[in-house]
C-alpha cells in the first residue's frame, strides 16, 4: 500500500518527496504554470529520468521494494488532508506501482 501524507500534519515515518529531495518537483506553481501544468511537466520529467536509469530510477526501485514489503508513505507539502488535490506524489505513486508490476512480470 502507498499513501501520500502532508508534511505539515503527518507525524509518522515515511519518505520525504518534497523539494529539495531527489524526487521533489522542480517545477513551481505560478513560475512554471498551474498546479495541473506543473504536475504534467513533472510526469514528463520523471519519465525521462526513468529512461536514463540514473539516481531517480534507482530511488524509484528502492521505493517499489519498500512498497512490496508493506506500507510506503510518501511525504510532501502539497497533499492536503481531506481534499483531493493533485500532487506530484500522485505521479510518483503511479510510477512506483508501475515499476512494481514490471518487476513482477520479469
Amino acid at each position: 500500500m502507498i499513501r501520500i501524507e502532508n508534511k505539515k500534519t503527518y507525524r509518522g515515518e515515511g519518505v520525504y518527496i518534497g523539494r529539495p529531495s531527489l524526487l521533489g518537483n522542480p517545477f513551481k506553481i505560478g513560475q512554471h504554470g498551474t498546479r495541473e501544468e506543473v504536475v504534467q511537466r513533472y510526469k514528463a520529467w520523471l519519465w525521462r529520468q526513468i529512461q536514463l536509469r540514473g539516481e531517480v530510477y534507482a530511488e524509484l526501485k528502492r521505493l517499489a521494494a519498500i512498497a512490496k514489503q508493506g506500507e510506503l508513505v510518501l511525504i510532501c507539502w502539497c497533499k492536503e488532508p481531506g481534499r483531493s488535490v493533485q500532487c506530484h506524489g500522485d505521479v510518483l505513486e503511479s510510477a512506483v506501482r508501475w515499476l512494481h508490476s514490471v518487476e513482477a512480470l520479469s
